[in-house]
């Protein structure tokens, strides 16, 4: 993903002026990142409801694959942190939380929309032109998805992107958040020179 031009994902903006702010996604949204940030500290109960209301925006049940608890509560608790966590630790979530990493990289996201944006197949399709189960699961990939999430934010351009997209859904917003969801709204397209 280092070989993709910022301004081909941005020349697509115009497409965010259409979100409804009343969609079922804007409406739950504010309140699981609400959910999270109003959290001292993460407990197993947090952990328990998070990981189902984010199962909520996929087309799976959520099952937890392991008993690992303690030790994904630790790294969630992290995760809070400005910092991005280890892939290993990335992997032992991905271990607990239905061995998905696109439930991981939403759960991680509602805990800390500055640091983790979601991915997922569509926003993977967009960038790649394909989104097979083995990309999609890949951490490297989920990395490499990150640093363009913030290469994107940090383009000049992009500060008035996010500031209109704030205003159509009418909260705010993280710029990861804004970067994702303009991938997302393209997802029948894709910038991949294929």
């Amino acid at each position: 993903m280092n070989n993709i031009n910022v301004n081909d994902i941005l020349q697509h903006a115009d497409s965010l002026q259409y979100e409804d702010p009343e969609h079922t996604y804007h409406r739950s949204y504010r309140h699981f990142v609400n959910y999270f940030s109003d959290k001292n500290e993460l407990t197993e109960q947090d952990l328990i409801i998070g990981a189902n209301f984010t199962y909520g925006w996929m087309p799976t049940i959520m099952n937890f694959k392991s008993n690992n608890f303690d030790e994904s509560l630790k790294i969630l608790n992290k995760a809070r942190l400005p910092e991005r966590i280890s892939s290993n630790e990335i992997l032992i979530l991905k271990s607990l939380i239905n061995n998905s990493l696109v439930g991981v990289s939403k759960l991680l996201h509602f805990i800390n929309p500055k640091v983790y944006a979601i991915w997922d197949s569509r926003v993977c399709y967009f960038l790649l032109g394909k989104s097979h189960k083995y990309l999609i699961e890949k951490v490297d990939m989920y990395w490499q998805y990150l640093d363009l999430c913030e290469r994107v934010s940090a383009d000049l351009d992009f500060k008035v992107i996010h500031s209109k997209f704030e205003s159509s859904v009418n909260y705010e917003v993280s710029a990861l958040r804004v970067v994702e969801q303009l991938m997302f709204v393209n997802s029948n397209m894709t910038i991949a020179k294929l």
